[in-house]
């Protein structure tokens, strides 16, 4: 995907009509949210496995503490138990 944007930039390639640059504005943010989900869904596969949240934090590159503070905000904005 990030090849076919950069080569979407470079000067040769046409530009995007508003419609199209909308349309992909929109898939976008539809892999995004579908890719936030799959992402919660193996943190909580991991956590059922026995993972921590250090281990957590380490395979998403980040501290336990943010990768918890991210699971539990995803779990409330969908209402969720955390």
């Amino acid at each position: 995907m990030r090849d076919a944007l950069a080569a979407m930039a470079d000067a040769g390639s046409p530009q995007l009509s508003k419609d199209e640059a909308l349309e992909m504005l929109a898939l976008s943010e539809v892999v995004i949210r579908k890719a936030g989900y799959g992402r919660q869904s193996m943190v909580r596969s991991a956590r059922s496995a026995g993972a921590s949240w250090t281990q957590i934090g380490a395979a998403l590159g980040s501290s336990k503490q943010a990768a918890w503070e991210s699971h539990n905000r995803w779990l409330e904005e969908q209402g969720l138990e955390t």
